[in-house]
């Protein structure tokens, strides 16, 4: 309906970009937006409201950037007319799709809906969205340090990677969120980190894992890194095993022995889990001997056509 309205032109510098404090920025976007300018011109509006005599920007943000790195000194625009509220609901609803924002920016625009004094429920109806939507988002923005939320804005840390880092001390944020970015951590490596951090039993281990995030999670997890190539499918499926075997094991030793109260009612699993290794070290045991032996036969036969 907005971008169905009455056009005009407007110079580049008369819009106004107060708006733009709740978009993150992503440079590579601009560099395609101005492609797309470049080779096919403006191709829809810039949505605007009025405000104080000024137009101000609701859609658009990367056109305006992307032309006046161009040069372009006029813009086509759309104006709307929108409240408080409905301004940023607009900006919701332009902001779909292919063109959606990221979550935090979404958290970012419920944020200003939430300052004109609507509800968290009002605030669902107003932008056709579930309350548990509207609620996960906000609480994004209210239990993540601001720093965070800074360097999401700035491109300079992932959404991802910040929502993992929720259960943490907004201080501890901080400290996990600096390790994860110089270690190049994803999302999956981030939230691993962070609960190999929760559950160290002293400061000492957690500084160790700030420190060395890689070496940490390569040795709680070594089931999860890149297997060799040359291994069958067979091998490919043992080296998994194996590695589960290697991390399991180590918490366990990390785990026992089991508190006097759980003795009684873990002892025949801890039986259990005794047989199992026991039998697992035999069969470990073969395998090196007959390794042994191959390399062993090997080595004489390579003697024995030299001689």
């Amino acid at each position: 309906m907005v971008r169905s309205a009455t056009t005009t032109s407007c110079p580049v510098e008369a819009l106004g970009t107060t708006l733009e404090r709740v978009r993150c920025q992503r440079p590579v976007l601009i560099e395609r937006m101005m492609g797309s300018l470049s080779a096919h011109g403006q191709l829809v509006p810039l949505v605007v409201v009025e405000r104080n005599g000024r137009m101000e920007i609701l859609d658009g943000f990367k056109r305006l950037t992307a032309a006046k790195r161009m040069g372009w000194t006029a813009l086509t625009i759309s104006a709307a007319e929108r409240d408080e509220a409905g301004q940023w609901a607009t900006m919701l609803a332009l902001n779909r799709g292919h063109q959606a924002m990221t979550e935090l920016e979404e958290a970012l625009v419920l944020r200003e809906i939430a300052r004109t004094g609507l509800t968290q429920l009002q605030i669902a109806e107003l932008v056709q969205r579930h309350k548990t939507w509207v609620s996960r988002r906000i609480g994004l923005l209210e239990r993540l340090h601001p720093e965070l939320v800074e360097g999401m804005k700035l491109g300079v840390l992932s959404p991802g990677v910040a929502r993992r880092l929720l259960s943490l001390p907004p201080g501890n944020q901080l400290q996990m969120a600096a390790a994860a970015q110089s270690a190049g951590l994803g999302p999956r490596d981030t939230e691993r980190l962070v609960s190999l951090w929760q559950r160290a039993r002293s400061p000492v281990v957690q500084r160790q894992l700030l420190t060395e995030p890689r070496a940490a999670l390569v040795r709680a997890y070594p089931e999860s890194t890149p297997l060799d190539p040359r291994l069958t499918l067979q091998g490919q499926q043992l080296s998994r095993l194996l590695r589960l075997v290697t991390g399991v094991g180590q918490r366990l030793v990390r785990s026992l022995p089991p508190l006097e109260a759980d003795q009684p009612i873990l002892q025949s699993q801890v039986a259990e889990a005794r047989t199992a290794v026991s039998q697992l070290a035999r069969s470990l045991g073969s395998n090196e001997s007959a390794g042994n032996a191959s390399a062993s036969a090997g080595a004489s036969a390579t003697a024995s056509s030299s001689g």
